[in-house]
């Protein structure tokens, strides 16, 4: 009975200190210490059952146990909880075998005794609490990204990694013991190893996602520029029509001659006019795009964008995502509008933050569709492939810390979103115009 009640404090403080670590970087804001003791009781329960089977089928049934709970007590994705678990099983690990080169190098050599595993436990207890104390919001953000596919290969290997060495410690655990400086030489090389391959990875596919924005926009910017040399190239015209203008109108004509001859120029010209002052070329080739669908839908499209604001918060394709969605749903929401067809898009500072904001005339979202607007595969347009454009957009938010807000302001329809300025770059002329 002693042997089973000891059994059962040490499977209770190994499995307390995994909670911990789960509950900090991935339940969070879902942490819930009453469904975290009950899956523990319900672990140490199977632990104590099975504690006389086979050293490998109890590893096996411990893991896809604990795996299985969390999954349905917290109702999450089965491939996130492996993942996650996966994660934090290597996360613990590295802190074990941190603790035991330490006692390694004071003179205490580790062995399965009851109070030797008590007092490590106790240790590592305490070193997990004060991790929890600690901010690692910033790193586990970038560290985890549950979203990307890259990284199932990664937790894979750490899997793999983590299945040898507990294989290896059941076995002979001297074997890990004898020769403690080369096993975690090969372990942290091989974990450093793949880190940096991930980054990598993610850099190239961050690189190539830019490059595939930048090469879509490509053919606007050329017409932006064609456009532009059109009007270089018909200034001279523009000069001689004035000149004719003053020869044969007289001289009370001239006047108003000149004046309606301007105003037709300032028309034609306006869309150059409007975006050659933005320095971001996707921001140019987006608002190039709607200037022109608004004119075509007889919609009334202003906007005012400071320069630099976005370029240290988001990447191109963000950049991208977030303002063609944002604004196919605006122009969307008004193109049937019998009344005034409205919208409007800020792109600025407020403090610290970097704003993207988008309004459109009057209330378009029904209240019952409010609470579901940004789910995945809710839309109330027609047609397959639909209900993406919102979700993705929030995560997009999510992935940078942020959230969208959604409000109606004064007969408008308003999206807006704030991003935490990463880094300040040197600004340039901060400039805003709105078109006419």
């Amino acid at each position: 009975m002693i042997v089973v009640l000891q059994y059962a404090l040490v499977s209770f403080i190994e499995l307390f200190i995994f909670m911990l670590l789960w509950s900090k970087f991935c339940l969070k804001d879902e942490n819930n210490w009453l469904k975290n003791i009950f899956v523990i009781l319900i672990e140490i329960i199977i632990l104590i059952i099975i504690n006389k089977t086979n050293v490998y089928v109890d590893f096996l049934i411990r893991c896809t146990s604990m795996i299985i709970f969390m999954k349905i007590i917290y109702k999450r994705s089965f491939i996130r909880t492996i993942v996650e678990f996966i994660v934090l099983s290597c996360a613990n690990m590295i802190l074990q075998i941190i603790l035991i080169s330490c006692a390694h190098l004071v003179g205490f050599s580790y062995s399965g005794k009851y109070v030797m595993r008590i007092v490590f436990l106790l240790i590592e207890l305490s070193c997990t609490i004060i991790i929890t104390r600690c901010d690692f919001s910033k790193i586990a953000k970038k560290v985890i990204k549950l979203d990307s596919k890259i990284l199932y290969y990664f937790v894979i290997n750490l899997g793999l990694y983590i299945i040898l060495s507990k294989f290896i410690w059941e076995y002979n655990k001297n074997i890990i013991l004898d020769n403690l400086l080369v096993y975690i030489f090969i372990i942290i090389s091989m974990i450093s190893l793949n880190i940096f391959l991930y980054y990598y990875i993610i850099k190239i596919s961050e690189d190539k996602k830019v490059l595939e924005v930048q090469n879509m926009y490509k053919p606007i910017l050329l017409d932006i520029v064609e456009e532009t040399r059109r009007r270089q190239h018909d200034f001279k015209n523009y000069i001689n029509t004035i000149n004719a203008i003053v020869e044969v109108s007289s001289e009370k004509e001239v006047k108003n001659e000149l004046r309606k001859y301007i105003m037709s120029l300032k028309y034609s010209n306006d869309i150059i006019e409007d975006i050659i002052y933005i320095e971001n070329i996707i921001i140019k080739a987006i608002i190039y795009n709607k200037l022109c669908e608004a004119d075509r839908l007889n919609v009334k499209f202003l906007f005012n964008v400071a320069n630099n604001s976005l370029d240290n918060s988001l990447n191109d394709y963000e950049i991208s995502d977030i303002l063609n969605n944002l604004l196919d749903n605006a122009f969307q929401a008004v193109k049937n509008a019998t009344e005034d067809k409205i919208v409007i898009l800020n792109i600025c500072e407020e403090g610290n933050d970097n704003i993207v904001e988008v309004k459109n005339s009057g209330r378009t979202i029904k209240p019952d569709n409010i609470e579901h607007i940004f789910k995945r595969g809710f839309s109330t347009k027609k047609g397959d492939n639909r209900g993406y454009g919102l979700f993705n957009i929030k995560e997009i938010a999510k992935k940078k810390g942020s959230d969208i807000q959604l409000s109606f302001e004064d007969g408008y329809t308003v999206f807006k979103m704030s991003f935490n300025q990463i880094s300040k770059r040197n600004k340039n002329s901060k400039r805003s115009k709105i078109s006419l």
